[in-house]
Formats: C-alpha cells, sequence, structure tokens
C-alpha cells in the first residue's frame, strides 16, 4: 500500500471506531512502513474483519496477521511475513556486531512469538527501509539479510537458505521486512 492508500484506511477505521486514535506524520509513516507490502484489498478486508469481534482499535500487526493468514490459505502462494520495525545497523563496525547479533535474536524471538511453521528449505527477502538523509549501505542489507536467516534458523523455520534477496527502500521509518517463501 502507498501513504494514500494507508491514510484513507485510517479514515475508514476512524469512521468504524470512534476510540481509534487519531493519527499524526509520525503514525501515518508507522502505519505505511508496515503496510507497505499489503495489497489495499487485503488490508480493507482486515479491516471489515476486525471490528464485528474486536473491541480495541486495530493496529499495523491485525493487518499484517490478516494478510499472512490470507497468504498461508492460498493455494500455491505460501509466504510469511515478519516485520521488525527501528531496525538498524549502526556506522561504526565496532557496534555492528553487537547490533546483527541483536537483531539475529529479535528475528528468531518474532518467528517463535508469531507462530511461523518450518518451512524446511526456502527463500528469503528483505526489505530495509530507511529514512531519507541516513546514509545507504548494500552491505549492511545483506548482512542484515544473514542475520535474519540465522535468526531464523534459530527458530527451526529455515532449513536451508536456497535465495535470498535484499532491496533497499526509501520511506518514513527504519524497518526491516523479512519475506519467506517454501523452495520450488
Amino acid at each position: 500500500m502507498n501513504r494514500a492508500q494507508v491514510a484513507a484506511l485510517l479514515a475508514a477505521a476512524a469512521a468504524l471506531d470512534p476510540a481509534f486514535p487519531p493519527q499524526d506524520d509520525a503514525g501515518l509513516a508507522t502505519w505505511a512502513a508496515h503496510l507497505a507490502d499489503v495489497p489495499v484489498t487485503t488490508a480493507i478486508e482486515a479491516l471489515r474483519t476486525h471490528y464485528p469481534d474486536r473491541a480495541r482499535p486495530i493496529v499495523p500487526t491485525d493487518v499484517v496477521a490478516y494478510w499472512q493468514s490470507t497468504l498461508a490459505h492460498s493455494p500455491g502462494r505460501r509466504c510469511t511475513v515478519l516485520v521488525l520495525p527501528n531496525a538498524r545497523l549502526p556506522a561504526d563496525p565496532r557496534h555492528r556486531v553487537q547490533a546483527l547479533t541483536d537483531l539475529r535474536a529479535a528475528t528468531a524471538t518474532l518467528a517463535r512469538a508469531t507462530g511461523v511453521p518450518p518451512l524446511g528449505p526456502c527463500a528469503l527477502r528483505l526489505r530495509w527501509t530507511v529514512p531519507d538523509g541516513h546514509r545507504r549501505d548494500p552491505d549492511h542489507v545483506t548482512a542484515s539479510v544473514m542475520a535474519c536467516a540465522d535468526g531464523l534458523a534459530d527458530a527451526g523455520v529455515l532449513e536451508e537458505l536456497v535465495d535470498h534477496g535484499a532491496e533497499l527502500a526509501r520511506g518514513d521509518a527504519p524497518t526491516l521486512v523479512i519475506e519467506l517463501r517454501p523452495a520450488l
């Protein structure tokens, strides 16, 4: 979803739920970063299914979880997506090793907490969104992919990394989006 689509989704949420908190630019940026890969139709359906059963306002992880559930039940499109907000590697190499260790641990924890099933051999794609004005270094993205892959192996999700890809994107908030697909 793009930023305009996310803004429309948030307006719809506010119309459905009087308790939905108003979103400032930072809130909109956070939602947009989390929902960048979610199709707009899926996000609308997630909103529609959220409110009849839930007393609390919808949050980005509700939409992502709905999307994951949709993908998991679509024939031939089994995919898992994990979102790690505010993940970034420091420029100082002395601190980078600890940051990669922390990223590996956070990925394993998130995979366990969200119940990502063992996928066996699979492909991994990492999209690292960084705010404008910050340094963009493809080597950092590659190191992040491997730290995430190690974390997924630690969690028992990843048996073998068949293919991996990394992509830098411009955005409003630093975010790591990890997409896993079983190898074909």
